[in-house]
């Protein structure tokens, strides 16, 4: 199945997992049709010029129904409000467009994953790592931590861990622990990163199997590859 990315015309096929989300989302799209429950008799010209009075949906702008036969007052009725319906149309088109953009994006990002490794996703997290919003993140986890790890409570901490990926740029505090060194490095030592994996289930890319279909690779290789996932988890996205 293919989609055509909005932004240039140009069509990219789906995986069949987001193929089958695409239509969930477009179906759910498709059911928010206007239903034209309120109404109002208007008049107007039809396409040939000719006067006609018509109900007009007071939501959406869409003429229904036939024309009616002209009454007495009807010099006196509302006229067509034609750009209600090109407003309308135009934020279907707009609704339409999101869901197909952002479809797209999700392809592109897993074809960007296969052919250029870690590159595309650590640049994104280095970025986010040196920003201004996460320097003040991290300093709030350490003062609330009042210097002190809070694995142990015994040794300074040095570093602040993610809990949760699901707010990634976002973060609420309690996603986020500081951490001595060695606590550090105890939860993220091969075989203390069970919570980890069971995780990956809620991921758009997650495939049964406990494979990761951005990687190509199973769950628990993307996760301990440093070139991969890793256990920052850079290529999570959740599910939807």
């Amino acid at each position: 199945m293919r989609v055509t990315d909005p932004r240039n015309g140009k069509q990219a096929p789906l995986d069949v997992d987001l193929a089958q989300r695409w239509a969930k989302e477009f179906s759910a799209w498709s059911g928010q049709e206007c239903e034209h429950e309120r109404q109002e008799l208007r008049r107007g010209l039809n396409k040939g010029g000719a006067p006609v009075v018509r109900m007009q949906c007071l939501d959406c702008g869409l003429r229904v129904g036939n024309p009616v036969k002209r009454p007495p007052n009807a010099d006196e009725l509302p006229e067509f409000d034609d750009a209600m319906r090109d407003a309308y149309d135009a934020m279907r088109t707009a609704e339409k467009e999101k869901i197909d953009q952002r479809y797209v994006e999700i392809q592109l990002r897993r074809w960007r994953a296969k052919e250029q490794g870690d590159s595309y996703y650590r640049q994104a997290h280095d970025a986010y790592i040196a920003s201004p919003e996460w320097r003040d993140l991290r300093k709030r986890v350490m003062d609330r931590a009042n210097g002190l790890c809070e694995g142990c409570r015994l040794s300074p901490a040095r570093e602040v861990h993610h809990l949760s990926y699901e707010h990634w740029g976002h973060e609420f505090l309690f996603e986020l622990v500081a951490l001595c060194g060695d606590c550090h490095d105890r939860i993220h030592a091969k075989g203390d990163h069970e919570a980890l994996v069971a995780a990956c289930s809620s991921c758009l890319h997650a495939s049964r199997g406990h494979y990761c279909r951005l990687y190509d690779v199973p769950m628990v290789t993307a996760l301990e590859a440093e070139e991969l996932c890793s256990f920052e988890r850079v290529g999570y996205e959740e599910t939807f």
